[in-house]
């Protein structure tokens, strides 16, 4: 299994899935053309990092990290967003340490919001962490 990597554009997010230092990044902007074709290959890789962790049991000292740093994603973009929060819960369900670091826009209460309402569909509480602005 090797790293995701994915170029942010304008349009669509920055990923970076390490499995080795249990850290997994997506940042930016969520409103591709196609997002079934942008996040696909994403949940695949997500599914197959599940099967990973179900068949070889890692010992993991610390949790895994998923980090949100989206500043706007569409309502076709929900949808996947939703189907990898499943996995991050697969995860927890299968009794590995996961945190989730939900980071907003200190005036953006939507994204807040966004997280939230995923945290409620999910077994496991977010962390939610405002950005300021830089001056």
């Amino acid at each position: 299994m090797e790293v995701l990597k994915l170029k942010g554009t304008n349009v669509s997010p920055e990923v970076k899935f390490d499995h080795i230092a249990m850290t997994f990044d997506i940042s930016g902007y969520s409103r591709p053309e196609n997002v079934r074709d942008f996040y696909l290959p994403i949940l695949k890789w997500l599914e197959q990092f599940v099967v990973e962790l179900s068949t070889n049991r890692p010992s993991i000292s610390k949790p895994i990290a998923f980090n949100f740093r989206l500043i706007y994603f569409n309502s076709s973009s929900a949808k996947f967003i939703f189907d990898m929060i499943t996995h991050i819960n697969a995860i927890h369900a299968i009794k590995f340490p996961v945190m989730v670091n939900w980071y907003y826009d200190e005036d953006d209460e939507e994204l807040k919001e966004a997280g939230e309402e995923l945290s409620e569909m999910a077994d496991f509480s977010f962390s939610y962490y405002e950005v300021k602005k830089a001056k």
